[in-house]
């Protein structure tokens, strides 16, 4: 087995040698270069050290300290922790074989000896890594973090593994105590879950299997919620969001920043089911509006994601995630397309959300996405939108009163510059002249997308 640190870590490792501490690679590090996957964390347990003499060692190379009573530092990119008994008592001379119970999972609980160069594996974790199962190390010691229930199903997902039955039993039993974990702890398991999960349906699955989904009742909800067979053959909206998340993952461009905005938008996308979704005249299960029931999905992000930057780039992708079918659908035209262009912060990102959504029901090429992507392209919008030529002090100069009918003449401003047709203030001040006596004669709507879209 192979193990390169960060070139960042290798002096501290050399320090640490020095002063006569046992260093042990533990946590994801050795499991992952068992399996052949980049590794993205690096975690060591220091044996032979007191705090004090640990912290000495660790000052010149600026470590600082995190948590409370569990004495970890970070440095370089890794994690440097000492050994704790039972009852999370620090024991510089604790062996690893006591230390490794109370890891969370077996495959987990391997270390690798950074001195004499050998694995570490106490609980039967490279067994359990050839059967690709997850598998408790320790009941009592489990019951610890309740996060852990979260974890299971994370790294299901993430290392494509089964939740042995037993394994499965206690994180259910645990699950009620999630309540105790704080939301940013949460977040990041779901960071991790949506941007490093590689097998994300058996990772939604495993939420429900973990009993960690009764966290999140908003999600939870979306169990048995129906839908028309001949739209959506895969199954109820829980189903449908397990292969929508899958097949945003196979999206993913490795930019962070974008994907957890792309990942949210799947996971979130029909949340507005569970409060839409009716028989309509015909008996057919419909979800008219469900774009627009978004509260549900504001209080979920308000909860683990807060913040604007987020909450402006999610949202509108729930809000339009169908309206380049419906586009399609109606043959609608270019200033269709450029009031769409209009509502979203990134074209990009919406048709990845409406291909995944379509993908989650059994359609590999929807020709809808395709017609968006060009018509975009040909109007110059795809990848960004032009500064507006005209600004609301523009039209109140000539006369505009602040009020609805200026909100409407700067959304035709902006429709009419974004078809591409006017590349200047006089000749779009031209055009909307022309076009202003319409203003009394359409509603707001004139100037937005339909209001839902039955593609459902």
């Amino acid at each position: 087995m192979l193990l390169t640190p960060p070139a960042a870590l290798t002096p501290v490792l050399t320090a640490l040698q020095r002063t006569g501490a046992r260093v042990l690679v533990v946590g994801g590090t050795p499991r992952d270069a068992l399996l052949g996957v980049a590794t993205h964390d690096w975690d060591l347990e220091i044996h032979g050290l007191g705090e004090t003499r640990l912290a000495e060692c660790l000052a010149p190379f600026g470590a600082h300290r995190v948590g409370g009573r569990h004495a970890v530092w970070v440095v370089a990119g890794a994690e440097i922790s000492l050994p704790q008994a039972p009852g999370g008592q620090i024991n510089p001379h604790l062996p690893w074989a006591i230390a490794a119970q109370r890891r969370d999972f077996s495959v987990n609980a391997l270390a690798w000896d950074w001195q004499a160069q050998r694995l570490l594996d106490h609980v039967g974790g490279v067994a359990d890594l050839h059967a690709r199962r997850l598998r408790v190390v320790a009941a009592d010691t489990f019951w610890e973090d309740p996060l852990r229930v979260f974890r299971a199903a994370r790294l299901a997902g993430q290392l494509g593994f089964s939740i042995e039955a037993r394994s499965a039993t206690l994180c259910r039993q645990l699950a009620p105590r999630l309540q105790e974990v704080p939301r940013e702890r949460l977040r990041k398991e779901w960071e991790a879950l949506l941007l490093r999960g590689r097998h994300l349906i058996r990772a939604w699955d495993s939420l429900a299997l973990t009993g960690a989904i009764t966290r999140f009742p908003e999600l939870r909800a979306l169990q048995a919620v129906p839908q028309r067979p001949d739209a959506h053959p895969e199954g109820d909206v829980w189903i449908h969001t397990g292969r929508v998340l899958g097949a945003a993952g196979q999206l993913r461009s490795g930019d962070k920043t974008r994907d957890i905005i792309l990942m949210l938008g799947a996971l979130l996308h029909d949340l507005g089911k569970t409060s839409t979704t009716r028989r309509d005249p015909q008996g057919r299960w419909r979800a008219f509006g469900h774009e627009q029931a978004r509260v549900t999905a504001e209080t979920f992000l308000s909860h683990y994601f807060p913040g604007n930057h987020l909450s402006h780039q999610v949202l509108p992708l729930i809000r339009w995630h169908g309206a380049p079918y419906a586009l399609h659908r109606d043959g609608a035209g270019r200033a269709a397309y450029a009031r769409l262009a209009l509502q979203v912060p990134d074209r990009p990102l919406l048709l990845d959300i409406a291909l995944a959504d379509a993908r989650g029901a059994g359609i590999e090429h929807p020709p809808a996405i395709d017609v968006a992507r060009k018509v975009w392209q040909e109007m110059n919008i795809w990848t960004g939108l032009p500064d507006p030529l005209l600004k609301g002090s523009d039209l109140i100069a000539l006369g505009f009163m602040p009020g609805p009918r200026l909100g409407k003449a700067l959304a035709l401003a902006r429709e009419l510059q974004a078809t591409g047709g006017y590349h200047d203030r006089e000749s779009l001040m031209a055009a909307l002249h022309r076009r202003l006596p319409e203003l009394s004669l359409r509603d707001d709507r004139a100037y937005s997308l339909p209001s839902c879209f039955p593609t459902d």
